[in-house]
Parts: C-alpha cells; sequence; structure tokens
C-alpha cells in the first residue's frame, strides 16, 4: 500500500466524518418531518384532528371537549404547530370548553402548495377569519402565546366582530429587543428555564416540517410586526397573562402592553417562563376560565 501523507489521511477522514454526519443530520430531518399529526400522547389527552377548508387554505385542526361547550380557539407561535398547545387544550376543555387549535398555513400539518410562501401577521389573521366562517363560528374567545399574540392582535384590529375577548401571553416583543440575536439569546435562557418540562422536541418537528426558508421569513414577519402600534385599537377585553421569569417577553413589557390597552389588564404569574400553555397548563387556564366566568356574568346582568 503506497504511503500517504498525514494530510491526505486527515482530510479523508474529515471528507467521511462530513459526509456521515450530513447523512445522518438528513435522516433525523426526515424522521422529524414525517411524524404523525397526533401522537400516542395527543390520543391519551383526548385530542382530535381534523382539515379544515378555509378558503384556498386547508387547516389542520386540533380540537377537544364537548361540542356545545363555549369555543375558545388557541392560536400558535412562531414556526411551532398548535402541537405544543394540546396540554392546555385538554385543561381547558376539563373547564368546560370547547377547544379548537388550528395550524395556521405552513406551520404543522397545514401546507401553503410552495416551502418559500411565507405569510405576514396580517395574512394570516385574514386566514384566521377565513377558517372562523369555514367552522361556522361568528365570534370567539382567542388565546395566544408569543408570536400568536401578534396575530390575535392584527385579527382583532382587521375583523374585531370576531373577537369576544382575547388572552395574550408573552406578547412578542418589546422594542427593547427588536433584532435577531437578542431574541435568538432570550429564547435560549427560556429553553434553559423550562428544563423540566420542555417543548422542544416538539419544536423540532415542526421547525423540520416547516423548513429553512420558512422558519427566517417568520422570523422576518416577527421582527417586523410592531405589536405596540395596534393595541390601542383593539376593542375586545383584553387580558395580558406575564410569567415572572419570562426572558423572551419581561415583566416590564408585558404591563406596557396591558397600559396601551383600552379594555386590558395583567396578570403576573410568579415563578412562569415564555411557554406557559405547555409547562404551567392547569394554572394558565384557571386563569383563563375566571376572565371568561367575569364576562359571562357581566353578560347574565345586562341581560
Amino acid at each position: 500500500m503506497p504511503h500517504l501523507p498525514s494530510r491526505t489521511w486527515i482530510r479523508a477522514l474529515v471528507g467521511i466524518a462530513v459526509a456521515l454526519g450530513t447523512f445522518e443530520a438528513t435522516r433525523r430531518y426526515r424522521q422529524l418531518a414525517s411524524a404523525p399529526a397526533l401522537s400516542d400522547t395527543s390520543r391519551a389527552l383526548g385530542i382530535d384532528g381534523h382539515h379544515v377548508q378555509a378558503g384556498p387554505w386547508r387547516l389542520f385542526t386540533r380540537s377537544v371537549g364537548a361540542a356545545d361547550a363555549p369555543v375558545v380557539v388557541l392560536v400558535h407561535g412562531l414556526v411551532i404547530s398548535s402541537r405544543y398547545m394540546e396540554p392546555l387544550a385538554r385543561a381547558l376543555a376539563d373547564n368546560g370548553y370547547r377547544v379548537l387549535a388550528p395550524d395556521l398555513p405552513g406551520y404543522g400539518e397545514s401546507a401553503t402548495g410552495t416551502p418559500r410562501r411565507v405569510l405576514s401577521v396580517e395574512q394570516l389573521a385574514d386566514v384566521l377569519d377565513l377558517w372562523l366562517s369555514a367552522c361556522a363560528i361568528d365570534k370567539a374567545t382567542f388565546i395566544g402565546n408569543s408570536y400568536g399574540c401578534q396575530i390575535l392582535t392584527a385579527l382583532a384590529v382587521r375583523h374585531p366582530q370576531r373577537v369576544e375577548r382575547l388572552v395574550l401571553q408573552g406578547p412578542t416583543f418589546d422594542p427593547a429587543a427588536r433584532s435577531l440575536l437578542p431574541q435568538l439569546w432570550r429564547a435560549v435562557r427560556n429553553g434553559r428555564r423550562e428544563r423540566q418540562r420542555s417543548s422542544a422536541a416538539i419544536g423540532r418537528i415542526d421547525y423540520a416540517k416547516a423548513g429553512v426558508w420558512r422558519v427566517l421569513g417568520s422570523i422576518r414577519h416577527l421582527l417586523h410586526y410592531r405589536i405596540e402600534d395596534h393595541l390601542a385599537a383593539i376593542e375586545a377585553p383584553c387580558l395580558v397573562v406575564q410569567g415572572s421569569r419570562d426572558p423572551v417577553a419581561p415583566p416590564h413589557w408585558g404591563e406596557a402592553v396591558a397600559a396601551r390597552l383600552p379594555k386590558g389588564r395583567l396578570r403576573l404569574v410568579e415563578g412562569a417562563t415564555h411557554t406557559m400553555n405547555y409547562v404551567h397548563p392547569h394554572s394558565f387556564a384557571q386563569l383563563i376560565d375566571d376572565f371568561l366566568r367575569e364576562g359571562r356574568d357581566a353578560s347574565e346582568v345586562v341581560r
């Protein structure tokens, strides 16, 4: 066997390692992207799933709870689908609600037809309006987490007749961090704080399903939409739920959001982080239930 220079051997080994790493990453990516819409955990929670044709969009929708119960709609955050809303959906169903949670176009199980088409915040709000019509829902209460709060803000401004009440949990994001690197660092810090009960495994599935181009496009829309410019136009009563240990949407920002809302109020949850719908679903569901019962009691008094 001819003698090969050490550099040649090193290059060959590096090439083999890169090839094997690429193969494994591709295999893992395809495995995540092909994950079923409903897991064994979903079924254990009693979560059902079906597609709703909303105009040109075919939206996968998770549902749980009695068909004749008051309807609440859960709206997911950045790139991640309604999959991570399942614990909150179950908790709300146990409190007597019919819970619907759509995957918005391009996320989870709802395709857009092309991987590079990424809808803006306003366009996603308009899709929700179409989805409500397809579901024969005139008006509902909406609960959003993170980026979902930006979408619900746009819905409440563009289609106010659709919104009965609004719950914004960890709304993104404060003007002090309107750039990519601060947001990434805040997300890392939140991930560390949520290690005991992390939605990271779900996130990996949904990021794989979305693909790189959609992730980048979604981040661009996240950074572009200034939620603070639209809050004053929201007519519906709104509850801002803020975790005291949320680094993504810090407590001072939750206070500022509630102050800008004409009918806003703030509830600070001690020890809670950014993804309360997954990490603290029962505490969050109780806050929502109290807020919605207050609205029903007021309605009964008026009648």
